[in-house]
C-alpha cells in the first residue's frame, strides 16, 4: 500500500486519514469526498508554497552558477599568467616554431599548419613568427584551378577573366608576402 503525506508550508507532515483506502476501488461517501478535496486544497497550497520556494532557490542557484562561471574565467585568467611557456625565451620558441614544420615537405599556404598556424594562436606567437624568417624560408605554392568556360550569359567571359585576374593578384601578393617574411633565408619553393 502506498503511503502518502501532505506536505504544509510550515514544514509539516500531515498523514491522510483515508491512507488505507489509497491503491484501492474504494468509493467515497460524499462527506468524504467534501473531505478529499479539502485535503487536495490543502495540498495544492502545499505546491505552490513549494513552488515558489524552488524558483527562489532557483534564482538563488543560477546566480552562484553566474559567479561560478565569472570566478572560473578569474582564476584561468591569473593561471594562464604562471603558465611555463611564458618563461620561453624568444629564441627557444622560434626553434620550438622551426620543429613545428613539416619535415617531410614544403609547408603550404594553409591557416591550418605552421607557420600560418602559429600566426594565429596569440599576439606574442604571432609576433614571433612573424620576425622568424627561418619558418618562412620554405614553401609550396598551388597554382589556383579556375577554368573559365564559355557560358550564355551575356559578359560572362569578361567576368570569369576579372575573377581569375582578381583570384591571382591576391595569390600573388600572398606569395609575396610569405617570401618577404624569409628575409635573407635561402629558399625551398614547390609548385604544383
Amino acid at each position: 500500500m502506498l503511503v502518502s503525506y501532505v506536505l504544509l508550508c510550515s514544514g509539516s507532515l500531515m498523514d491522510s486519514p483515508f491512507q488505507q483506502h489509497l491503491g484501492t476501488n474504494y468509493v467515497p461517501t460524499v462527506n468524504e469526498a467534501n473531505q478529499i478535496q479539502d485535503l487536495l486544497e490543502i495540498s495544492n497550497q502545499s505546491l505552490h508554497c513549494i513552488d515558489a520556494e524552488i524558483d527562489q532557490l532557483q534564482r538563488q542557484v543560477d546566480l552562484l552558477q553566474e559567479k561560478q562561471l565569472i570566478l572560473h574565467g578569474f582564476a584561468e585568467q591569473h593561471r594562464a599568467l604562471l603558465s611555463p611557456a611564458r618563461k620561453l625565451t624568444q629564441d627557444i620558441v622560434e626553434e620550438i616554431f622551426i620543429a613545428c614544420l613539416p619535415e617531410d615537405r614544403t609547408p603550404y599556404m594553409s591557416a591550418m599548419e605552421a607557420p600560418m598556424l602559429l600566426t594565429r594562436i596569440c599576439s606574442s606567437w604571432r609576433r614571433i613568427a612573424l620576425s622568424t624568417p627561418r619558418i618562412w624560408s620554405a614553401i609550396h605554392i598551388v597554382l589556383p584551378n579556375i577554368i573559365i568556360e564559355r557560358q550564355p550569359v551575356p559578359n560572362y567571359h569578361v567576368k570569369a577573366e576579372e575573377l581569375l585576374r582578381n583570384t591571382l593578384n591576391k595569390h600573388q601578393a600572398a606569395v609575396k608576402e610569405w617570401l618577404d617574411r624569409s628575409g635573407a633565408c635561402p629558399l625551398s619553393i614547390t609548385v604544383s
